[in-house]
């Protein structure tokens, strides 16, 4: 699995809604724009969330979007062939609207073999004192799954962890996810997912390994 912690557009000149941690607030000026970052950084995934495109062009290179019965399931982390040392960002896309973009390095952390998928809802279905059912409305159905990291995180994690979590982990921002070796076992390839901004790590007593067990609760 893949994890995109710290997203190097957020500290950039990008507009508003492509940082916003809210999909809906969609960005549909522009379909073709230069992001300028704050600094020169090591990029080798884009976060794609909420979009109607199939085909998003960062640098150029072509990042092709799943076609899904479900639009959320293109929401997650792409991995770059190539890998990009720089301080500006070339983007375009074929669609007519683009929910957010993130950058960065990613990490790569597997979790034990114990995985809890499953799905969640707001809605509020009720039963009237007659015993008809009404349908719960207004509500929001999506995805959650419990990983739990067995002594994973060594020294470069928990510093990227570190790095990221007082400017956006601690703020709510959530990540972009990437189940790139669990796919087959968790049905679902990506995620963009809150996982509380409380961290918390079990250490080992014998090496620089922490464990923690993650919540991620999909959002839109």
């Amino acid at each position: 699995m893949k994890i995109l912690l710290y997203d190097r557009v957020q500290d950039s000149n990008a507009p508003a809604k492509l940082k916003s941690a809210a999909l809906s607030d969609k960005y549909t000026a522009l379909t073709s724009f230069t992001i300028t970052l704050d600094d020169v950084y090591a990029i080798d995934c884009v976060g794609i969330g909420y979009t109607d495109a199939t085909q998003v062009t960062v640098n150029g290179e072509v990042i092709n979007l799943p076609t899904v019965i479900i639009d959320a399931f293109k929401n997650g982390l792409y991995m770059l062939a190539t890998a990009l040392t720089t301080d500006e960002l070339i983007v375009s896309h074929n669609g007519s609207y683009l929910g957010r973009l993130a950058v960065g390095k990613s990490v790569s952390v597997y979790a034990s073999p114990t995985r809890e998928p499953g799905y969640y809802t707001t809605s509020n279905p009720r039963v009237t004192a007659s015993g008809n059912s009404v349908l719960g409305v207004g509500g929001v159905a999506g995805r959650k799954i419990s990983l739990d990291f067995r002594y994973k995180f060594d020294q470069d994690i928990i510093t990227e962890i570190e790095s990221a979590y007082f400017t956006q982990i601690s703020l709510g921002l959530p990540l972009f996810l990437f189940f790139d070796k669990e796919s087959s076992k968790v049905h679902w390839e990506r995620l963009y997912a809150y996982c509380g901004n409380e961290f918390v790590f079990q250490s080992s007593t014998a090496y620089y390994l922490y464990s923690k067990r993650f919540d991620f609760i999909e959002r839109f």
